[in-house]
C-alpha cells in the first residue's frame, strides 16, 4: 500500500460490501446484512469503513449500552491482505473518539481468547474485566476487555 487507506463514516452505499468483508473475514458466523443498517441508523458515527481506491479493506464498529455511559466496540474486521498497517488500531481509535463524543465513559469488547487481536486491545489501553465461558453459547467462550475513556 503506497498511500495509506482512507478512514471515514460509512455510507448506506457500503452494505453491501461491508457483508461481504465480514463474510470474508469471520466465516459462516457473520452478522446478518440488515444489523449493519440498523447499527448504521442507531450509532451513525460509530461504523467505520477503511477504503483504498475504492475498495473496502476494514470496518469497525461501535455501539452504546443501556446505560449511555458505556460504549462497544462490537465488530472489527480488516482483510488478510490489509493486515499489519495499524488500520485496525486507527479505526478502533475513531470509534473510541466518535463514542467519547457522545459522553461514554469506558468502551468494552469481548474477544476469543485463542485470537491474537487480543494483543491490541491490551496495547492499546484495554484491561481484562471477566472471562466468560460460553458467552455466545457452548465451546464460545469470551474475554470481556474494558477501556476508560478519557
Amino acid at each position: 500500500m503506497h498511500q495509506p487507506p482512507l478512514l471515514r463514516v460509512a455510507r448506506h452505499a457500503d452494505m453491501q460490501a461491508i457483508g461481504r468483508l465480514d463474510a470474508d473475514v469471520f466465516g459462516e458466523e457473520v452478522y446478518p446484512a440488515f444489523f449493519f443498517r440498523q447499527a448504521m441508523d442507531l450509532w451513525p458515527d460509530l461504523l467505520i469503513v477503511a477504503e483504498l481506491d475504492g475498495k473496502l479493506l476494514g470496518y469497525a464498529l461501535g455501539g452504546m449500552g443501556q446505560d449511555r455511559s458505556q460504549g462497544w466496540l462490537l465488530s472489527l474486521a480488516v482483510l488478510p491482505e490489509a493486515r499489519g498497517f495499524g488500520l485496525a488500531e486507527r479505526m478502533m481509535l475513531q470509534v473510541e473518539q466518535g463514542l467519547s463524543a457522545l459522553q461514554t465513559t469506558s468502551v468494552r469488547l469481548t474477544v476469543d481468547p485463542a485470537n491474537p487481536a487480543q494483543r491490541l486491545y491490551y496495547r492499546l489501553g484495554y484491561a481484562l474485566l471477566a472471562e466468560e465461558p460460553g458467552y455466545f453459547g457452548p465451546g464460545e467462550d469470551r474475554l470481556l476487555l474494558e477501556k476508560r475513556l478519557a
